[in-house]
């Protein structure tokens, strides 16, 4: 190919198509001395800087946060300086304007949809009609009669809406601070360089061209002397057949588990034996060492691209990947949807046989480990979220707003992260620390984080006030980081330097961190690099053995370029071929701004380059299911590629099969399952090296060797160390409710980290309170019994008692089940339970009117252990009532009670509740009181009574609310009952002392707290 003779300018779509051209110019030996080739952006970018008028094209980040600016109102004090308008670098927030806010508030939501509407929503709207209309006559038009108040549907704003009208509005103010700042948008240089370029013949080839955008027609027409011959891109029509010798296969992993190896499968088969670079392959941790990133060349691997001039190869978050030094085609390339998380998975496996393996990609700043440990840390301090110190009544100053809406999870997250300066012991400490304390403030957190640790304060400071001293302090400690891989550190540093454009595009907007902190998520950081065996220079590598990479840089590796091409992930939902109808378009099409290419086309190109990137096999793959089990389904070009094979494209019955194939397509299909879960995690279905050999664990039962540690020795009042078994009641009523519930719940004890505020620490506060409301009660009142005359009085102790029990809450031990709530919610659930327990009182005046508590929070083995059922036994009763008599009632307080509660369940051969009546039994012995109930009383919502009495004794009058016929025992004496419950519980404490923990719930309502969600024997 002549070029220089025959033309002068030759345009690629990219900057990576360019460097591909100049190369194939010099592999044919044609010379392009004199000749510019070059992405139609970069060439004029430079044609502006050479006859522009001084000013610099705006970047999509500065456009993003202009736009931003000009919805939320000037920033105090402004961001250009009032001498010269230049741009001045500094801090602070802008504050909304009102005037601002009411120009776009008309319709907002009419334009941009209630999701988007505000200013976040239409400044992106504006971003986006910016990029695609400014130069072009139509568009500047309406921009002008908007500004100047011409209504909606006159003028050049015929069929423009009023809805959005404000939106051109605030795109005229933009380009006026443009102005201010010697700033230009590249489609205002495209239609101003026709007037300011000399006018000499120009031969100009647009080589591999997409359909030409608005601006750049426009500007090609007003710029006759140059001759411009426009050469398509091949494939906007649908893909073909693939090339005469290339072999077509499809590759159909059932799932994303088994994809990664089928995919190394597939590379194995295509490079066969490693190759031999002069050094054995590397260990499990070799990749490591050997890697490295990329090197880049042409435009600046984070330089932000610009509009409808900028180059093709910086997506719509401003990023230009540039040329890779070892660019040349691989043995394998892998076009993927997101090629960084497929070599993430499946490069180790190949480098550890003996290949290099490439990256070129992206990845978005959220997900690198420097983006992640920002994000989690600017969530922990963001200011808008913390709500001040609030007074509360009985609690005194706990912030509880405060606490209520920052999350522990963001800052445990930036603990363990690299970027903490702090070991995984303390970070696990911190978070433990934070999880155990409800009253945890964010203050006092970074008080203490701060005074000893400088990585946090610089981090701080930058995610507060974007300081570039400490983002030059994270730069030198990533550098220092040399445990890591070099690749790595550079991944860091890339998105180190995407927050700091981001953070000055803010600052040149009069923008504070919220902003940059809104750019930053979007942004997509330069992750290319490549992983060789140990002892190969990746660095020096001509070409890596395989390639991963996104479809559309794949699609610009040229005809040919290597031997194997895999491309994945061709499901409709990966690639729609819909085009995208937001607010932007609707408003450009008003303006009569048309679309000039369409996404369908846009794959189809792309197909038909990987078609012919390819000079052995193209494989085609599509996972069978997604993530939730349902089937995919092939995205339009994969089915059109796939008609071209069929002799009737119109039939059904040839493709009705889960592959979407006729059959002569089915031939050499790649299948995987993810039923091999261990071979498809080791990438290989090679048998595995047995390591060691683990016999399965018991399930159901203790070892015998581990029979003696079923119940651990307890430490008595004073010391006495008890070695023999001993247990509470509570303890034998869980085992009996479910052996392997108690087992996990009381042996294992699988408590939760976080301090709870939940039923057992409502459970206490509410015995605490009544405990001390009835020791009250004897003490100032000179009553033990609540009755209907003392009823005012009670109410005023109990309204007492509570304000000194919340008072007392935040002064506990949070091993003490403390009750401290710390959002709107929870202090409601407190307001509830305390309007429960002052309504209790009224149950109580009803309830054993010849009864009169005398023990409470009795501790029925007074500092030591009684005998029970053949074994030692502690605990403590709630409450005793004593009549004139000597006979008793045990009292156990509920927050709810169930049908399990009542006698009468031993009809249906379950032994039911038993701690009142084991309380019962005990009292009966060791204080020498004849029971004559065991009762468990509800102060919940639903006040009632269950359990067991005496029928013969207790009239059914002084029990209210009570199920009678289930739990009166008339029959027989009340003592038989605590002997029966005696016997019961000494048979099931032999099974528990002899290791039995089978999963045997005794209802359903068993299995609602238990931990052990996997049990087979889960009921409800």
């Amino acid at each position: 190919m002549d070029t220089s003779i025959a033309y002068d300018v030759v345009l690629l779509p990219d900057t990576d198509r360019a460097v591909a051209y100049r190369k194939r110019a010099a592999d044919s030996g044609c010379s392009l001395m004199g000749v510019t080739v070059a992405a139609f952006g970069v060439w004029v970018r430079d044609l502006w800087e050479l006859y522009g008028d001084g000013r610099t094209f705006v970047s999509r980040l500065e456009r993003e946060a202009l736009l931003r600016a000009a919805c939320e109102g000037p920033a105090e004090g402004g961001c250009v300086d009032s001498e010269n308008g230049k741009r001045a670098q500094r801090d602070g927030a802008s504050g909304r304007c009102e005037l601002a806010e009411g120009r776009i508030a008309d319709g907002a939501c009419a334009l941009v949809g209630d999701s988007e509407a505000g200013a976040l929503g239409l400044d992106r709207v504006a971003a986006a009609c910016v990029a695609a209309g400014v130069g072009l006559p139509a568009f500047d038009a309406a921009v002008r009669d908007a500004r100047q108040g011409v209504p909606a549907g006159a003028g050049a704003l015929e069929g423009v809406t009023r809805a959005e009208v404000p939106v051109l509005r605030m795109i005229g103010e933009y380009l006026d601070r443009l102005a201010q700042l010697e700033l230009i948008e590249p489609g205002q240089a495209l239609a101003l360089l026709p007037e300011l370029l000399p006018q000499r013949p120009l031969r100009v080839l647009l080589e591999d061209a997409a359909p030409l955008t608005p601006g750049r027609e426009a500007f090609f027409s007003a710029c006759p002397w140059m001759g411009v011959e426009v050469r398509a891109a091949s494939g906007s029509q649908g893909p073909v057949r693939a090339p005469e010798g290339v072999r077509v296969r499809f590759a159909f992993p059932s799932g994303q588990y088994a994809w990664p190896a089928l995919l190394a499968d597939i590379v194995r088969d295509a490079l066969g034996a490693a190759a031999d670079r002069g050094a054995a392959p590397a260990a499990v941790a070799a990749p490591a060492a050997a890697e490295v990133p990329a090197a880049v060349a042409g435009p600046a691997a984070g330089d932000d691209g610009a509009s409808s001039c900028e180059d093709a190869s910086g997506s719509a978050d401003g990023y230009r990947d540039g040329r890779l030094a070892w660019s040349q085609a691989a043995t394998v390339v892998v076009a993927a949807k997101d090629p960084a998380v497929l070599f993430g998975r499946v490069a180790p496996a190949l480098v550890r046989q003996g290949h290099a393996v490439a990256l070129r990609g992206r990845r978005r700043f959220a997900d690198t480990a420097f983006g992640r440990a920002f994000c989690s840390l600017r969530r922990f301090l963001d200011e808008g979220q913390a709500g001040g110190v609030s007074h509360i009544e009985g609690y005194g100053d706990i912030a509880p707003t405060d606490v209520e809406r920052w999350d522990r999870v963001d800052l445990a997250d930036w603990a363990l992260s690299p970027f903490s300066g702090m070991t995984r012991k303390a970070a696990f400490k911190l978070d433990a620390d934070m999880r155990a304390d409800r009253t945890a403030r964010r203050s006092d957190l970074c008080a203490r984080l701060r005074g000893d640790n400088p990585m946090f304060a610089a981090m701080e400071r930058l995610a507060l006030q974007l300081d570039a001293q400490a983002a030059a302090e994270l730069e030198a400690a990533v550098r220092r980081m040399t445990n890591r891989s070099e690749a790595w550190r550079a991944e860091q540093l890339a998105a180190l330097r995407a927050l700091q454009r981001a953070a000055d595009a803010a600052k040149l907007a009069g923008l504070g961190a919220d902003a940059t902190f809104d750019q930053a998520k979007r942004l997509k950081v330069n992750v290319s690099r490549i992983v060789a065996p140990r002892g190969c220079d990746g660095a020096a590598l001509g070409a890596p053995d395989v390639l991963m990479t996104d479809q559309s840089t794949a699609a610009s590796l040229g005809s040919g370029s290597c031997k194997v091409l895999v491309a994945t992930d061709l499901t409709s939902a990966a690639y729609p071929a819909a085009d995208s109808e937001d607010a932007s378009r609707v408003l450009l099409e008003h303006l009569g701004v048309k679309r000039a290419d369409s996404a369908l086309a846009r794959m189809r190109r792309a197909f038909f380059a990987l078609e012919h990137a390819a000079t052995d096999q193209l494989i085609i793959e599509r996972c069978l299911n997604d993530s939730s089990a349902d089937p995919t389904y092939p995205c339009v070009v994969l089915e059109e590629f796939v008609d071209c094979y069929r002799d009737d494209p119109t039939a059904t019955e040839d493709i009705d099969n889960p592959y979407s194939l006729p059959e002569h397509l089915q031939d050499g299909m790649l299948l995987r399952g993810e039923d091999a879960l261990c071979a498809n995690d080791a990438l290989s279905d090679a048998p595995a090296p047995e390591a060691a050999r683990i016999e399965p664990p018991l399930t159901g039962a203790v070892s015998p060797e581990a029979r003696s540690l079923v119940v651990l020795p307890r430490v008595l009042q004073g010391g006495q160390v008890l070695d023999e078994p001993c247990l509470s009641p509570s303890q034998i009523e869980s085992y009996l409710e479910c052996p392997y519930k108690w087992f996990a719940q009381r042996r294992l004890r699988l408590d939760d980290l976080d301090e709870g505020f939940g039923p057992l620490e409502m459970g206490d506060f509410a015995h605490n309170a009544l405990h001390s409301f009835y020791k009250h009660m004897s003490e100032d009142l000179g009553e033990a019994k609540v009755t209907p005359q003392l009823l005012a009085q009670a109410r005023e102790l109990m309204a007492d008692v509570l304000a000194r029990h919340k008072a007392l809450q935040p002064h506990l031990r949070q091993s003490e089940n403390r009750l401290i709530p710390t959002s709107q919610v929870e202090h409601r659930e407190l307001a509830e339970l305390e309007h429960k327990l002052m309504d209790y009182l009224d149950f109580e005046a009803e309830l054993l009117p010849t009864f009169a508590p005398k023990y409470l929070e009795y501790d029925v083995a007074c500092g030591g252990a009684v005998d029970y059922a053949g074994h030692k036994l502690l605990g403590t009763a709630d409450r005793i009532d004593v009549d004139g008599e000597g006979r008793c009632a045990i009292i156990d307080y509920k927050g709810s009670i169930s049908g399990s509660y009542a006698l009468g369940v031993r009809e249906e051969g379950r032994l039911g509740k038993v701690q009142a009546l084991i309380y019962a039994q005990v009292v009966r012995r060791t204080l020498g009181l004849e029971p004559v109930g065991a009762l468990y009383v509800c102060y919940g919502r639903r006040k009632m009574i269950s359990g067991a009495y005496d029928g013969r004794v207790i009239e059914n009058a002084h029990l209210p609310n009570m199920r009678h016929k289930d739990c009166m025992c008339a029959d027989r004496p009340f003592s038989d009952v605590l002997d029966e419950t005696e016997e019961a519980v000494a048979a099931a404490l032999e099974r528990m002392l002899a290791g039995d923990i089978r999963p045997r719930p005794e209802t359903p309502e068993a299995c609602k707290w238990c931990p052990v969600s996997s049990c087979s024997e889960r009921r409800g």
